[in-house]
């Protein structure tokens, strides 16, 4: 009773609808990874990893979208069931646990304008998550959906938890250790961190839809900037559709567009060049699609958003690479693409030596990558090797990962950048304890040679595959 008089004088005297519920948060002794109905009348949630007096109660904006109630997936609230007003659901799969829709709410439609941000938790192969993971993955990802469904992204700086503890202490901001800082993407750093160093402009994009915007839009875009995002075609068909754009127009001369503007490729072709208010019209290719933004020094506007959507292409994504895969045999050796000529640019491949309960020795007989500068790191083209999910090291130029003898499962990742390729390499795999098999039974000596007996039946049988 005490608590809940606690959670009603807290209620008149916080006005904190418009601040963000932090998931997973912890609460007396439990750990909660949606909002609770904990001490409390109505599902709440705390705005800090630990609660600490700031909470606020859960709306719409907590609701889990799309959700399925009775057998049916919902995209919006649900008007009716008893209530006065719309309803969604809190989980995945509605479990009772729900809260009422606003008036003015507006739901938008998954499939078209997903927001580009980690759903925590999320369900993945039986297993639900509560920060970013390494599973099936040699790089933090998350999924965008409640239940994974394809898609994903990899893990950056807006997904640190902040506070964190790290040796300790609590930061609530990046730890200046290294250039540019680092942040945790645990509430206690468990090895899981992101670089907080300022990120270039311009991506590869690796999810089959969504949403693309210019930097800052619907603000101004930033001034200087020479960004090129591509949208891999990957044997499949692209579809863009620009919704809006509005940049610097061009000089009085028709179609100059010398200041700001967005030039697209196909491939290596160029489709045009854009500046102003007169953007591209739906683009269709069955090539890598390159969207390159320009801007000068002076005057800026809102920018540009798009809708893509790639057809029939190579699936990829946590657990499918488009190289890679699972080595089987008890020995054997694997060349990156190309090898002995040259690699390609822009590869993410990831083979696997699974656990077999017998050691399994690694090593490289060639390895020649792009070489990059003093002090710059292996921040180009370089080799991974995780045990397990820890990960041992990365290689490039001409330092080869060293022969190792591993306990359990290895992993090797291989992943090259946009421009200058090297010779590539090649490694051996060997098991050093191999799997018995009982031997076929041998024929018996007092076995007649015309097959007659006991004894020629069965190894006869035994040889039949």
């Amino acid at each position: 009773m005490a608590q809940l008089f606690f959670f009603a004088v807290l209620a008149l005297a916080a006005s904190v609808r418009g601040q963000d519920c932090v998931f997973p948060f912890t609460y007396g002794s439990t750990t909660y990874d949606s909002c609770t109905s904990a001490s409390s009348t109505g599902f709440w949630c705390s705005l800090d990893a630990v609660y600490n007096g700031g909470w606020r109660w859960c709306d719409e904006r907590e609701c889990t979208f799309p959700f399925i109630y009775n057998g049916q997936t919902y995209t919006t609230c649900v008007p009716g069931g008893g209530l006065a007003s719309p309803w969604c659901s809190l989980d995945a799969v509605y479990q009772g646990n729900y809260v009422s829709c606003s008036d003015d709410v507006v739901i938008v439609e998954p499939l078209d304008d997903k927001p580009e941000a980690c759903h925590f938790p999320f369900e993945y192969q039986g297993n639900t998550y509560s920060t970013c993971t390494l599973e099936a993955s040699s790089e933090l990802w998350c999924s965008l959906d409640a239940v994974y469904d394809g898609n994903w992204k990899y893990c950056g700086e807006e997904d640190c938890v902040f506070p964190f503890t790290y040796n300790g202490e609590s930061y609530d901001e990046c730890v200046e250790d290294i250039d540019g800082g680092w942040c945790s993407l645990d509430h206690v750093y468990q090895g899981n961190g992101v670089s907080c160093a300022e990120k270039p402009c311009g991506e590869t994009i690796n999810k089959d839809h969504g949403v693309l915007t210019s930097p800052n839009y619907p603000n101004n875009y930033d001034h200087d900037m020479d960004c090129t995002t591509t949208i891999p075609a990957r044997g499949g068909t692209i579809y863009i559709e620009f919704q809006d754009f509005v940049l610097e127009g061009g000089a009085s001369t028709f179609g100059s567009c010398e200041f700001d503007y967005v030039e697209i490729f196909a491939g290596e072709r160029s489709l045009g060049t854009w500046c102003g208010s007169y953007g591209p019209g739906n683009i269709t290719s069955n090539q890598d699609v390159s969207i390159k933004m320009f801007t000068d020094g002076s005057i800026a506007d809102k920018g540009w958003r798009l809708k893509y959507t790639v057809e029939g292409a190579t699936p990829f994504g946590p657990g499918l690479e488009e190289c890679g895969g699972l080595l089987h045999g008890q020995h054997g050796h694997m060349e990156s693409p190309g090898f002995p000529v040259a690699y390609h640019d822009d590869i993410d491949c990831t083979w696997t030596l699974e656990d077999k309960h017998s050691d399994v020795m690694l090593e490289f007989s060639d390895f020649h990558l792009e070489k990059p500068g003093q002090y710059q790191g292996c921040s180009y083209d370089f080799v991974e090797i995780y045990h397990g999910l820890e990960r041992v090291g990365r290689f490039c130029g001409n330092a080869a990962p060293p022969t190792t003898t591993y306990s359990e499962k290895v992993s090797i990742r291989f992943k090259t950048d946009q421009h200058t390729v090297g010779r590539g390499f090649r490694f051996n795999w060997t098991y050093l304890h191999p799997e018995t098999t009982p031997a076929p039974p041998m024929m018996s000596t007092t076995d007649a040679p015309d097959g007659s007996g006991e004894g020629s039946g069965a190894a006869e049988d035994a040889f039949i595959f």
